[in-house]
């Protein structure tokens, strides 16, 4: 009798194991990256009660603030490092002005996208590109998107999509005729196409690169009437509406990932791209704004939520150091795809994969260093920034413009503060010890000092060419607006790509 119970056991564990090694594998998770452009740090309710941002402030209050998150000081670079994985300098770290300059996100490189479509992902974005239109090899859907919809350039009025010489609002190979309404609105109706049409089984990567709340300053009526009009001056009131249209599309997203079943299975990360603008953003308490290597400029607001993140995380906050770049591996980890992305043209991946500080395996950087920024143009050939350990190097005159009005712990007057001591000719803060690097230790601490200043040279002797694509010899390379922009306007008025029909 025993037995005979024993083989019915052993029968049943091996159908129940047959059953489990034929089952399929658990989905993939959904990923989504939502790119604020130009918010300060103090630009969000959690910071500042005067901002509205009810989602913003969910998404931290029950998921995890990334404290210490590293950008680049202004808008492209840090897409490009967002999308290559690589520090800025060895992806690009122009910001593509005048617009036509022909320039863009190396071809060499696989991008974000591309990898996860070699997962099964299905990859969408929405708003602004910035990483080149020259010719229709650096359109979002020639680098891994399955839709794009919004503007290839750095920035335009918010309400014509006018920049320059055309109109730029585009999805996927064509200009789209939805130009002329406020573009957050416009994004609103894209996120409801793109999940009405997404099957929830599939594993799902949707970029949302708001272009609020870069200038020119602008919000519909109905948003700006949620701020007292004599709180502040008229310009900072329209700034506060953009972060709350910025609020509410990004409240669309995760009410959809909800809706569809999805949020359990979603890691969902929000960042800015760079400091809040001078005369705009508040980065209160840090020092500078977009533009500078100091923490203002580059140490961006940013958090993460979504299902994916382990219960004990929710609520917490991360001090690790954590780059933009450092997305890349990430997300390739968790779609099971490998980051690696070698070959002639391409300096290696220098992200690191920061799931282990997201679910609190682990508490400190993989990162030996970050550097920040290299010699980035002949104009400024000594600037740039580099942390190590407890330190950062900033290299070179930041010319910090507008400073340094953001000292108020709420919102201010709009009116000009003091001017704060620049780098001369470089300054050295110990950022965990002193975050609003108020005491420069260059001269005090030399030894210190001049470890950092040999670790930030030693990229000197990396292929100059390859860093920025030739950018550093900025002028040599051609203005194509004598080309591009009557391309544009015998072809519609839009910007598009115009090497491959206008040369």
């Amino acid at each position: 009798m025993m037995d005979r119970l024993r083989s019915c056991l052993l029968a049943v564990f091996a159908l129940v194991s047959l059953a489990a090694s034929e089952a399929p594998q658990a989905s993939k998770p959904n990923i989504v990256f939502v790119l604020v452009d130009d918010w300060g740090y103090a630009d969000v309710g959690f910071r500042n009660p005067a901002i509205k941002s009810p989602m913003f402030d969910e998404l931290k209050s029950t998921g995890v603030l990334l404290d210490r998150h590293y950008v680049f000081k202004y808008c492209s670079p840090s897409r490009a490092s967002l999308m290559s994985g690589r520090w800025p300098h060895h992806a690009h770290q122009w910001n593509i002005v005048p617009q036509t300059v022909p320039l863009g996100l190396n071809l060499n490189f696989t991008a974000m996208p591309a990898k996860l479509k070699q997962a099964g992902y299905s990859t969408h974005m929405i708003g602004k590109w910035h990483l080149g239109l020259k010719s229709e090899d650096y359109l979002p859907v020639n680098r891994g998107f399955d839709t794009m919809t919004g503007f290839l350039t750095g920035g335009e009025d918010h309400n014509t999509q006018k920049v320059q010489c055309g109109t730029d609002f585009w999805t996927n190979k064509a200009p789209d005729s939805r130009n002329g309404t406020y573009d957050a609105y416009t994004y609103r109706d894209v996120v409801d196409e793109i999940f009405d049409s997404h099957n929830e089984e599939d594993p799902f990567f949707l970029y949302l690169s708001l272009h609020n709340v870069h200038s020119p300053f602008e919000a519909p009526d109905d948003w700006v009437d949620l701020y007292p009009a004599n709180s502040t001056c008229k310009q900072r009131r329209i700034y506060q509406a953009m972060v709350s249209v910025a609020d509410n599309v990004t409240a669309l997203v995760v009410q959809h990932l909800k809706a569809k079943g999805m949020w359990d299975s979603t890691l969902f990360v929000v960042s800015a791209d760079n400091g809040g603008a001078p005369c705009g953003g508040s980065n209160y308490p840090l020092k500078g704004a977009k533009g500078t290597f100091f923490e203002g400029g580059v140490r961006s607001l940013a958090f993460a939520n979504g299902g994916l993140l382990p219960e004990k995380m929710k609520g917490t906050s991360v001090e690790g150091y954590i780059h933009i770049a450092d997305w890349y591996p990430t997300f390739c980890g968790l779609a099971g795809v490998d980051p690696t992305d070698t070959g002639p043209g391409k300096f290696p991946v220098d992200g690191v994969d920061v799931w282990p500080l997201l679910t609190g395996a682990a508490t400190q950087s993989t990162h030996e260093e970050i550097l920040l920024g290299f010699n980035f143009t002949e104009a400024d050939p000594d600037q740039g920034a580099i942390i190590v350990g407890d330190y950062k190097l900033v290299v070179g005159q930041q010319k910090g413009q507008c400073d340094f009005l953001m000292h108020s712990p709420l919102d201010y007057p709009c009116t000009q503060g003091p001017t704060l001591p620049d780098c001369n000719p470089n300054c050295l803060y110990n950022i965990k010890a002193d975050p609003r690097e108020t005491s420069d230790l260059y001269h005090s601490e030399p030894v210190i000092a001049k470890q950092l200043l040999a670790r930030y040279m030693k990229y000197s002797e990396e292929p100059r060419d390859q860093q920025d694509q030739g950018y550093h010899n900025q002028h040599t390379l051609p203005n194509a607006a004598s080309v591009a922009c009557p391309y544009f306007a015998a072809h519609g008025g839009y910007w598009r790509p115009w090497l491959s029909g206008g040369q």
